[in-house]
């Protein structure tokens, strides 16, 4: 096995999780009702004043960084679908990471209200936005307006290629995703003929004592190698590329166990990568194969992009935790995902 390491000038940045992004909205929350299965909300009439006939999101004045910014601008295209409007950002939207780093698929306009704001209850799917749609009353002659994450796989599903289309990387980010992976395979191997996975290690912030009894924590090393072994044992030939912004554990945790594989550790390696931007890094994740991901919507969402078979954490959120009791987590992960613990 061997390590190497990537370096740029660029500061490591990274996106907050979905789950801890929201923790004390969760908390002041006392029920958390179950959801729903998906109605086809396609079907339902949408609105026809055209002066009004947009969806957007509210200015983000919180804090939140990439990968809760992504989820956001994927939600519109869902909304949009439904209600058959223009999805757009308003002239004043403080959006600059995904600015930065993607091809944006929609247009910039003045604010344009009134406007009919849904915010949203849940982490998950809230059904409640079905309704919404339905309701002509309220949404007709009035852009909506969308506040909250809006982090389930379903507002992703109905429009994945929408998404993709709408929310593509610059061209000078994916040529250095590009240039980073072509200039790291590993010595005698040849492009084409071994599998790369993506690995995104969440540390930092859910690091910190006060995460652990709300059921935010950071995936062991015991799970990483556990999910190394599954996508060796298959692939065989398998180049591992781990992003995450505790370089230290990763460089002592995150190895390939030879000893519990019937595999050659000369057949596996892992690649740690350094001090790349969060848009660079979610990139070459993106040109991976496969993913193995720890909790938190960069990696989820640099798996989605990957498009191949993803392990995540099965214990995020903590299993009997706060939140765990008020999310409901398998609207998060797309069914085909594959936890393990």
């Amino acid at each position: 096995m061997s390590i190497i390491r990537i370096s740029s000038f660029s500061k490591q940045f990274f996106a907050v999780s979905c789950f801890s992004g929201i923790t004390i909205i969760l908390l002041m929350t006392k029920e958390c009702p179950y959801l729903h299965s998906i109605t086809n909300i396609f079907r339902y009439p949408a609105a026809n004043d055209s002066a009004y006939s947009y969806v957007t999101f509210e200015a983000f004045r919180d804090g939140r960084r990439l990968g809760n910014q992504m989820f956001m601008f994927a939600a519109l295209f869902y909304v949009a679908k439904a209600t058959k409007r223009e999805a757009v950002l308003f002239s004043d939207h403080n959006a600059r990471e995904l600015e930065q780093y993607f091809i944006l698929g929609v247009r910039k306009i003045n604010r344009t209200c009134p406007c009919f704001s849904f915010h949203e209850h849940l982490v998950s799917y809230d059904v409640r936005i079905e309704e919404a749609i339905r309701s002509e009353n309220a949404t007709n002659s009035r852009t909506i307006l969308l506040r909250g994450f809006f982090q389930s796989y379903r507002y992703f599903q109905p429009v994945e290629h929408q998404i993709r289309a709408g929310m593509k990387f610059k061209n000078d980010i994916q040529d250095f995703a590009r240039d980073v992976l072509r200039e790291n395979i590993p010595r005698g191997w040849t492009e084409g003929r071994f599998v790369r996975v993506g690995i995104h290690s969440r540390r930092g912030d859910i690091t910190w004592d006060g995460y652990r009894p709300l059921g935010v924590e950071p995936a062991p090393a015991t799970y990483f190698q556990k999910a190394m072994k599954y996508f060796a044992d298959r692939y065989k030939v398998v180049q591992f590329v781990v992003v995450s912004e505790d370089r230290k554990w990763s460089r002592q945790h995150i190895t390939y166990d030879s000893q519990s594989s019937s595999v050659n550790v000369t057949s596996v390696n892992v690649t740690i990568s350094l001090k790349h931007s969060a848009g660079q890094d979610m990139a070459i994740l993106s040109l991976c194969d496969h993913a193995i991901i720890s909790s938190g919507s960069f990696g989820w969402l640099a798996a989605w992009y990957a498009n191949g078979n993803v392990v995540y954490y099965s214990n995020y959120p903590g299993k009997g935790s706060n939140l765990a009791k008020k999310c409901n987590a398998s609207d998060y992960y797309p069914p085909h995902w594959i936890p393990m613990d």
